[in-house]
C-alpha cells in the first residue's frame, strides 16, 4: 500500500473510532446526568465544562501543532482523555456521581481535546498529498457514518445497560485512536524552530485570520448561531427528546441525523460549486426547522425526515467549510489559523449551554427552541449578503489560486522555514 493510502487510511480509522465514542457520550452522559437528578441544567453545565477549556486552550494547541509537529500532540491529547474518560466511567459506575467530579474530568477531556483539535486539521494536506479536499471529504463521511452508529448504539445500549458503559467505550475509543496515530508514517521533519515567543505566534496567526475577511464573517456568524442555536438544541433538545420519546428513540434520531451526513458528505465528495460557501450556507439551513420540530412535538416520522434532511445540509456544508480553508489558507500558518476559526466558532457554544437550562426552565423549553430556530435562519440568511462569503470561489477556480497566497507576505514563510510548504 502506497505511505499516502496508508497513512489516510489508518488517520480515517482513527478519527472514525474516536468520534464514534464522541457521538455515543451525549446521550451517555444526558441519561446519567438526568437518572442522577441534575436535570437540564446539570446536563448544561457538565456539556458547558468540557467546551470551555477547549475553546480557552484552541489557540495554544495550534501554536504546539505549528512547532513541535501535529503527530505527538495527538498523542499526547489522547493519551490524557483516555484516562479522563476512564476515571468518569468509574464515578458512573461507582453509584451515585458526584456532579463537580462529573464537571472536573469533562473540564480535563476538553483541555485534552484543544490540544487535539487544530493538529488534526492541519495534518490533513500532509496526509492527504495534494488531495485536500477528497480526503475531507473521506473524513466527512467516515464521520457522518459514525456519527448514524454512535448514537443508536448508545441508546441500545441503554435499554440494556448503565451509562458507564457508554462512557467506557468512549475512553477505549481514545485509546484505539492513540494507537492508530503512532502508526502513521510521517517524514521525519524537525520541528520549525522560530525566535517567536508564544504570543509573538499568536499574533502572527491573528494577522493571517484577520487578513481574510470571508473567514471573520463566517466565524462571527457561526459564534452567534452557537449561542443562540447549538446550545439549546444539545441541552434542551437532548433533554425534551430523552424524557419524552425515551433514550432508544432519541439514538435512532441521531442515526437518521447521520444517514443525512452520509449523504452530504457524498455530495461534498463529488460536488465542486463555484461559490462553495454560497451553497453550503443555504444547505445548512435545513438544520433549524428540527429544533421547532422538536418544540412543538411533532411526530417521529416527521422528526426523522427533519433529522435526515439536516444532517445531510450539515455535512455537505462542512465539506465546503474545510475545503475552503484548506485551499485559502498558507501551510505554514494552517494549524494557528484553524486555532482561531475553531476557537471563534465555538466560543459562545459553553455559554450557550450553560444558560440553556436555567433559561428553558424560566420561559419554557418550547419557546426556546422556537426561537433558537428562528434565530439561527436569521443569522445564515445574514452570512449570505456578505460578499467575501457568498463570492468566495472554489478551490479549483484561478480566483481560489490568487485567494491562496496571505494577503501580505507571511511572517511564518520566513521564521520557520522547515514549514514552508505550498498551501494545498
Amino acid at each position: 500500500m502506497k505511505a499516502g493510502s496508508y497513512n489516510l487510511t489508518l488517520y480515517v480509522s482513527a478519527r472514525a473510532t474516536s468520534q464514534l465514542g464522541d457521538m455515543m457520550l451525549p446521550v451517555g452522559l444526558a441519561a446519567g446526568v438526568l437518572a442522577a437528578g441534575y436535570g437540564a441544567s446539570g446536563v448544561g453545565f457538565v456539556l458547558a465544562a468540557h467546551l470551555l477549556p477547549f475553546v480557552a486552550l484552541m489557540l495554544v494547541g495550534g501554536v504546539l501543532a505549528d512547532h513541535l509537529r501535529p503527530k505527538p500532540v495527538l498523542v499526547a491529547a489522547d493519551a490524557t482523555r483516555v484516562v479522563s474518560m476512564g476515571l468518569l466511567a468509574a464515578e458512573f459506575a461507582g453509584g451515585q456521581p458526584t456532579l463537580w467530579r462529573i464537571i472536573a474530568l469533562q473540564a480535563v477531556t476538553g483541555a485534552a481535546g484543544a490540544m487535539f483539535e487544530p493538529g488534526s486539521k492541519g495534518m490533513v494536506p500532509e496526509i492527504a498529498r495534494g488531495r485536500v479536499r477528497e480526503a475531507y471529504a473521506t473524513l466527512r463521511i467516515s464521520e457522518s457514518m459514525v456519527t448514524m452508529a454512535g448514537p443508536a448504539l448508545a441508546g441500545l445500549l441503554l435499554a440494556f445497560l448503565d451509562p458507564a458503559v457508554v462512557i467506557a467505550v468512549d475512553a477505549t475509543s481514545y485509546l484505539v485512536s492513540c494507537v492508530l496515530i503512532l502508526l502513521l508514517r510521517l517524514p521525519l521533519r524537525p520541528p520549525a524552530h522560530s525566535r517567536l515567543t508564544m504570543g509573538s505566534n499568536l499574533k502572527e496567526g491573528w494577522q493571517e485570520f484577520r487578513a481574510r475577511p470571508w473567514l471573520v464573517s463566517v466565524v462571527g456568524v457561526t459564534c452567534c448561531v452557537g449561542i443562540v442555536v447549538s446550545g439549546p438544541y444539545l441541552v434542551l433538545g437532548t433533554t425534551v427528546l430523552i424524557e419524552d420519546r425515551g433514550a432508544t428513540t432519541f439514538g435512532m434520531l441521531q442515526a437518521v441525523f447521520g444517514v443525512g451526513a452520509v449523504i452530504g458528505g457524498f455530495a461534498g465528495l463529488r460536488t465542486s460549486p463555484r461559490r462553495p460557501l454560497l451553497i453550503g450556507t443555504i444547505t445548512s439551513m435545513a438544520w433549524m426547522p428540527t429544533l421547532v420540530l422538536i418544540a412543538v412535538g411533532a411526530p417521529i416520522p416527521v422528526l426523522g425526515a427533519s433529522m435526515l434532511l439536516a444532517g445531510a445540509g450539515r455535512a455537505y456544508w462542512g465539506v465546503m467549510w474545510s475545503a475552503a480553508i484548506q485551499a485559502n489558507v498558507p501551510a505554514a500558518v494552517l494549524n494557528r489559523v484553524s486555532a482561531y476559526e475553531i476557537t471563534g466558532t465555538m466560543l459562545m457554544v459553553p455559554a450557550g449551554r450553560a444558560a440553556a437550562g436555567p433559561v428553558g426552565g424560566a420561559l419554557g423549553d418550547t419557546q426556546v427552541l422556537i426561537a433558537a430556530g428562528v434565530l439561527g435562519t436569521a443569522c445564515l440568511a445574514a452570512l449570505l449578503l456578505i460578499p467575501s462569503v457568498r463570492n468566495l470561489p472554489g478551490a479549483g477556480s484561478d480566483g481560489a489560486a490568487r485567494a491562496r497566497a496571505p494577503v501580505t507576505p507571511s511572517p511564518a514563510e520566513s521564521a520557520s522555514p522547515g514549514r514552508n510548504e505550498a498551501a494545498p
